[in-house]
């Protein structure tokens, strides 16, 4: 039998002439077998203010340089909400394009000329694309590619059977991690680690979260695997709740205290030698500079209002350091598997709800609503 993909080269006539037999196709490929793996697939389009559906698409076909990702898992991420709640007006410019930018799963098929996986490859698809041959792009960082984009807002994305992409995005997934850890690492775990990195601090220092959506869980347990001692900050119960039952720190709920107090409190005074502030709301982002300790380090991770109002007090007389953090760089991902593989980071505990793709409406319902921890679709 004889192929050109997956190292078969012998060219078909070639073979034909020389073993005086019908070409046999590889047996590892379904289009080389003349058969399709379906004719559509099951993708999520935005509708707008607050609505989805569920529609069928043409399966697709990867051209050079490209792949074709069966899905296994694909997860909710807090910036769907905010195209979830868009306009009806900004759902319709789109044309159907699918939603979704946390892709893990098997490789399907590949194009020509693709060297760096082949079909049954496990894979965390990068989020964001660039054009591939910028000084960005160059130094592995297409998220800041001056013409960029992303899955699921500039091109189809991830809430669907099957994914197209360039083979460049797809990054190996280890069998020792699962495909729900995956989902994470694609987007929202490989932000949390970027940021946490970013803090200088020791084993057994305090570090603090603001915010403990699916970024701002995998940040604080990020920092538990990291050795600090963790102090999560939310102010809903189910969060409050939930991180109490998969970490091994202090949590706080904001509605019912005073944070700052409550982390002086804890801290003895000292403060917090890391923040990571993963609301984007306006008080946290104020009270993230007030916990930090003397040299301490903030990382603002979290999207919201441009305006960051810091007390210049805090951040002259005790000399702490601020960081912003957007994403997170591909390098760092081969980092963050690395880091998982060596560390006790219950990544699997923070996924709450498993939906399948027919029920993404509900799915949605549920994210929204805010009680849940990391919302994910998944594939058998």
């Amino acid at each position: 039998m004889h192929c050109r993909r997956d190292g078969w080269r012998i060219e078909r006539q070639r073979a034909r002439d020389r073993i005086g037999e019908p070409f046999q196709d590889c047996p590892v490929h379904d289009r080389c077998r003349g058969q399709r793996r379906r004719e559509t697939m099951r993708g999520v389009v935005y509708l707008g203010e607050s609505e989805v559906e569920v529609r069928d698409f043409p399966d697709p076909e990867p051209g050079h340089g490209q792949v074709v990702v069966e899905m296994k898992v694909g997860g909710l991420c807090g910036s769907d909400l905010h195209k979830y709640h868009n306009t009806r007006e900004w759902a319709e410019s789109r044309e159907g394009m699918i939603s979704g930018h946390e892709p893990t799963g098997v490789v399907a098929e590949v194009g020509a000329g693709v060297v760096n996986v082949k079909v049954g490859d496990r894979v965390c698809v990068y989020h964001r694309v660039g054009c591939g041959h910028c000084v960005e792009c160059a130094s592995g960082t297409p998220a800041h590619c001056p013409t960029g984009g992303a899955f699921g807002r500039t091109q189809d994305g991830s809430h669907a059977d099957y994914m197209l992409t360039e083979s460049r995005y797809c990054l190996p997934l280890p069998e020792s991690l699962s495909f729900e850890v995956g989902t994470q690492l694609a987007c929202t775990a490989g932000t949390a680690f970027a940021g946490a990195s970013k803090i200088s601090a020791n084993a057994g220092d305090w570090y603090v979260v603001f915010g403990l959506g699916p970024v701002g869980m995998t940040a604080l347990l990020t920092g538990q695997g990291m050795g600090y001692r963790t102090i999560g900050v939310d102010v809903q119960a189910y969060r409050v709740d939930l991180a109490k039952r998969v970490g091994n720190g202090a949590v706080i709920d904001a509605s019912q205290e005073d944070p700052v107090e409550a982390i002086r409190e804890l801290t003895g005074g000292k403060g917090a030698a890391g923040v990571v502030e993963c609301s984007g709301n306006g008080k946290a982002r104020f009270q993230a500079a007030q916990v930090a300790g003397r040299k301490g380090t903030v990382v603002y991770v979290g999207a919201g209002a441009s305006d960051l109002a810091i007390n210049i007090g805090d951040l002259i007389g005790k000399d702490i350091t601020i960081r912003g953090n957007s994403v997170y760089p591909v390098g760092a991902y081969y980092e963050a598997v690395e880091f998982l593989q060596r560390n006790e980071v219950p990544l699997d505990d923070i996924v709450t709800h498993r939906y399948t793709i027919d029920q993404a409406v509900e799915a949605f319902r549920t994210f929204d609503a805010g009680e849940t921890g990391k919302v994910v679709f998944e594939w058998t």
